[in-house]
């Protein structure tokens, strides 16, 4: 969910993308994940299980939206 202006809206997961290697997301964790000192697993991966490409910083990226034309 996206919010503008204050108003949530919902957005397809077949438009989700990875930031870092621009490739479809999968709406499932990492199937390799492992869950540590209580920190939440990522809610996407790419579709061979990975998880998403990491920031700059060292953190696994949250999916974009990619718009269709």
């Amino acid at each position: 969910m996206n919010q503008l202006g204050g108003m949530r809206r919902f957005v397809n997961v077949e438009d989700l993308i990875c930031p870092g290697c621009k490739e479809q997301v999968r709406p499932e964790p990492p199937g390799y994940w492992v869950v540590k000192d209580g920190l939440p697993a990522p809610g996407f991966s790419h579709e061979d299980g990975t998880a998403l490409c990491r920031s700059a910083a060292g953190q696994v990226a949250e999916p974009i939206e990619f718009e269709r034309v």
